[in-house]
């Protein structure tokens, strides 16, 4: 071996540990920003790719207050998710909130037994929108609303809501501020607002 081939060789493992020993300066950005962007990325997103990033991102994914805000609408387009796998994902995002859940959406995969564990698990929840449910039995549907004290609005869109149903939740929910039902391509919106 010549002795100029020697010398590149060092160069480049030179090189190579001035790389690893200079952090990216990305990793310097403070950790709301990383909050931002993950919260972007929804709950489906954080689950199937950004707590695979690295070690800061998988903590911040596992972070209580993450999880505040369930947004899963469209994941099974948007990710390719089976109907089966997001129930499953949106119950590890409803454990990941440990009680703290204020905000979920569903759309296309919200069961009766799906929604009683939410119930169960999400005292303190406000907001409530479930979209392209066929599955759901009305009577199942108003009964796990109605474990929910604090709900200020809920939307439901496709759902298999009666108007006995309707009238059960609005009589139920005290604290209902809205209440949005879109069923069957006849669209009707009922919207009560509470005087405080």
């Amino acid at each position: 071996m010549t002795r100029k081939g020697k010398g590149k060789g060092k160069r480049k493992g030179k090189k190579r540990n001035q790389a690893i020993e200079k952090r990216p300066r990305w990793l310097e950005l403070p950790e709301v920003i990383w909050v931002d962007i993950l919260q972007r990325l929804g709950a489906v997103g954080m689950m199937l790719t950004a707590e695979k990033v690295c070690t800061t991102w998988r903590r911040l994914c596992k972070d209580p207050s993450m999880w505040r805000v369930i947004n899963m609408n469209n994941c099974c387009d948007t990710y390719l998710v089976s109907y089966f796998k997001a129930q499953e994902m949106c119950r590890r995002a409803v454990d990941r909130s440990q009680g703290e859940l204020v905000d979920i959406n569903m759309e296309y995969f919200a069961a009766d037994e799906l929604l009683a564990y939410v119930a169960e698990r999400s005292g303190k929840l406000k907001r409530l929108g479930i979209a392209c449910c066929y599955d759901m039995v009305h009577k199942d549907l108003v009964e796990a609303v109605q474990k929910f004290p604090l709900l200020e609005e809920l939307s439901l869109t496709h759902t298999t809501i009666t108007t006995k149903g309707i009238e059960a939740i609005r009589r139920s929910c005290p604290r209902l501020k809205s209440f949005d039902v879109n069923n069957n391509s006849c669209f009707m919106c009922l919207v009560w607002y509470s005087d405080y």
